[in-house]
């Protein structure tokens, strides 16, 4: 896969499209995943239908990169000169209907994606969604949103081979820009923050990614558990017309289908997650929590619902919805599986959705699970440990690394959490700067995912260091990474 580096300062203003016409190659931007997921939020009007076709070449790309149930799936773009149909494998746009049939007058492309399934066509939106908004700086300019209105137009008006799902309108309009506040704080420590600025740029996890149902069947760490929720369904700190919090994922009228409606299973038992502040159900609210729902390991109960379901992961998630038929619920589950995949992506973790489910399957999933009789799973996700090794990216520094901890600690402990990609034994020692060890932290066989660990500022023999500088090292095989900070209580 073809990817080359550029900004959106050097994107090309590209002739209007006119005829059969191949696009750029996909570019890779700065952001991460995380970053983007954290940042979104839909602009439904006040386009300027003026964007660089780099900008609908890396968004087709990206709704294309995603996997498919259904038996086709077709994109379709709009724009002031012409309706054109989408060729992935040639990356070429070929007139399908001549003459401006956008919904949007002052749009500057409308994308949409046909497929049987509405959970396929939530993926591909969902990915062309961050795809457009990684060419956002500080004050972003590329706008977009997924429209049924534009849907239903261009169904009616596009003449399309297969009932189009959702269209996505772009344009150019004033935006925030990209914004790395976490909000997605805990309430009752359940879960630790997660990560919401990611260490990999889309674009390169996106060409990477491929979902994989094999597991070694470690149990990850609450951090990671902690990121691929909050991946999901997480709150972000985008807040929406009708004062609601956002989440990494659009929700139509933000009705956020999803509250309340994902399950955790894991060895130790089933939790539901939550989003919103107690008792859950005001959407102005935030929060990051579990709630515990049965003790025990109920994988097995789990497994015995579906024979699809991979037998080996550590964990899954259970995505469920209210009503099965309508686009709004449905997409919505496609969107979180999606940030789902990628999010595993970065951790150096496999991922796979089983989806869709039978109504067999539904059934047999709630009932094994104890799931409220109202609720019906959709998709099975399931994460952990690679069991056929990780792609080796280039360079030490890829398999272990820091990604938050603070440089100086005046009262209290020192918190740090990294990023292992790659399971085995981890070692963290404390330094001063003569190079005489102080303080053993850790030393044990860890999973694949995020990690933290905590010094309290006392050396091994329990006792208060005294102020100054010292180093942490953290090591695994033969990759050390470091971290300097001043103690000053």
């Amino acid at each position: 896969m073809l990817l080359l580096l550029l900004t959106i300062g050097s994107a090309a203003q590209l002739p209007v499209l006119t005829r059969t016409e191949s696009l750029p190659a996909p570019v890779v931007h700065a952001h991460s995943f995380e970053l983007l997921a954290n940042s979104r939020y839909s602009v439904h009007s006040g386009f300027d239908g003026t964007l660089p076709v780099q900008v609908l070449a890396n968004v087709l790309w990206a709704m294309s990169r995603v996997p498919y149930s259904g038996a086709y799936r077709e994109f379709y773009v709009a724009t002031a000169d012409n309706v054109y149909r989408y060729d992935p494998d040639t990356r070429t746009l070929s007139i399908h209907l001549a003459g401006d049939h956008r919904y949007n007058s002052g749009s500057a492309y409308e994308i949409g994606v046909a497929t049987p399934r509405h959970e396929d066509a939530g993926m591909s939106i969902q990915a062309g969604l961050l795809a457009a908004i990684a060419f956002w700086t500080d004050t972003g300019e590329v706008v977009c949103c997924p429209m049924k209105w534009a849907t239903d137009y261009a169904n009616s008006n596009w003449q399309p081979a297969h009932p189009i799902l959702m269209v996505n309108v772009l344009g150019r309009a004033p935006a925030r820009g990209v914004d790395s506040t976490l909000v997605a704080i805990s309430s009752d420590s359940s879960l630790p923050a997660p990560l919401v600025n990611g260490i990999d740029t889309f674009e390169i996890l996106l060409a990477e990614l491929a979902p994989d149902s094999q597991f070694t069947g470690i149990p990850p760490s609450l951090e990671t558990v902690s990121q691929l929720l909050w991946a999901a369904y997480g709150v972000t700190p985008h807040r929406t017309s009708n004062n609601r919090q956002g989440l990494t994922v659009p929700s139509a009228i933000a009705g956020y289908f999803l509250t309340g409606k994902i399950y955790l299973v894991t060895g130790d038992g089933v939790s539901r997650y939550w989003n919103r502040l107690p008792p859950g159900n005001n959407l102005a609210t935030r929060d990051h929590r579990l709630e515990p729902l049965l003790s025990g390991d109920w994988r097995p109960a789990l497994l015995s619902a579906s024979n699809r379901i991979p037998s080996t992961a550590p964990l899954y998630l259970i995505i469920c919805v209210d009503d099965t038929s309508t686009y709004r619920t449905m997409q919505e589950a496609g969107f979180a599986v999606f940030n789902l995949l990628m999010q595993t992506r970065a951790l150096g973790i496999n991922g796979y959705a089983t989806m869709p489910l039978t109504l067999t399957e539904r059934s047999a999933v709630r009932n094994a699970l104890m799931l409220p009789a109202n609720e019906f799973p959709v998709a099975v996700f399931a994460a952990g440990e690679a069991a056929t090794g990780i792609r080796e990216r280039s360079g030490g520094e890829n398999v272990l690394r820091i990604v938050r901890a603070q440089p100086a600690v005046r009262r209290g402990s020192l918190r740090i959490e990294y990023l292992l990609r790659r399971a085995g034994l981890v070692r963290a020692e404390v330094f001063d700067l003569a190079g005489r060890p102080v303080k053993v932290l850790l030393e044990q066989q860890q999973s694949a995912g995020y990690h933290s660990l905590v010094w309290d500022g006392t050396d091994s023999h329990h006792q208060p260091v005294r102020r100054g500088t010292y180093l942490i090292t953290l090591t695994t095989g033969n990759v050390t990474v470091r971290h300097k900070v001043t103690w000053s209580r």
